[in-house]
């Protein structure tokens, strides 16, 4: 057999998925007892005519892990050679979505990867059983934003919102250090934080010892960017702590 014979074929990183990067959100979720997540669990179970559910749960000792599924409607084209000529049908389809999101212990709810439709029909579910202020959005003060820019090894952008300029009120500074050039420093005393990209050393005991690169917004919402290597997921857990434990409620 000749070199040229063999073909090998993977699957395909998504390309979103480097670019964007991987989102975590975080949330406060308050749920009363480890038998009613339970029991709600498993009355959740993807079955029958449901468009949500979960499809998979795991425990650990410091949080219940859920894989859950839902479908949507997309249009999609596609091209037909009929009678010699090319045709181009739409047509509506439907596909699954999954999504993951964890329980912690300690009442943080992380959503993994997850689109606006799952985590509404996320939010219906629990809220229909533990009430409505089961949920609470967790934010970023100017403060704690400041501060985990001050634990990073390298911060390559900052977006400052609630500036009060009457041409612009929102501005987005990057380059090799711009937390500490001349015109952020004219800026943030107007503004805060919005976002801001850097680069940390994870302190998870079994963290890999290169940086991982972080994208924090002060909604609590995080996307990692591991290039083309893989993110342990022991470093994005950690550092979604070191975010929850400074956030406050909204």
């Amino acid at each position: 057999m000749q070199r040229g014979q063999v073909q090998l074929q993977g699957i395909t990183f998504p390309v979103s998925a480097r670019e964007q990067g991987a989102s975590v959100e975080l949330m406060k979720f308050e749920s009363g007892t480890e038998q009613s997540v339970a029991r709600w669990a498993k009355e959740n179970l993807l079955e029958g005519e449901r468009h949500w559910g979960i499809v998979a749960e795991s425990k650990s000792k410091e949080e219940n892990l859920f894989l859950s599924l839902s479908f949507k409607k997309v249009q999609r084209t596609r091209l037909k050679l009929q009678n010699g000529r090319l045709e181009r049908i739409e047509e509506e389809v439907t596909e699954p979505e999954t999504g993951e999101f964890h329980l912690r212990k300690d009442g943080i709810l992380e959503l993994y990867s997850f689109s606006a439709k799952q985590k509404t029909s996320l939010a219906e579910s629990l809220s229909g059983t533990f009430g409505k202020e089961c949920i609470a959005q967790l934010l970023l003060q100017n403060d704690a934003m400041k501060s985990l820019m001050t634990e990073a090894i390298e911060v390559n952008s900052v977006s400052l919102t609630g500036l009060g300029n009457p041409f612009f009120n929102d501005a987005t500074l990057s380059g090799t250090d711009p937390v500490n050039s001349k015109t952020y420093k004219e800026l943030a005393g107007s503004g805060e934080i919005k976002s801001f990209r850097a680069k940390f050393q994870p302190t998870y005991e079994d963290a890999a010892s290169r940086p991982i690169i972080v994208s924090v917004n002060s909604k609590c919402k995080l996307r990692f960017f591991a290039g083309q290597g893989a993110l342990p997921q022991g470093d994005i857990e950690d550092f979604a702590k070191r975010v929850s434990d400074i956030a406050s409620e909204a």
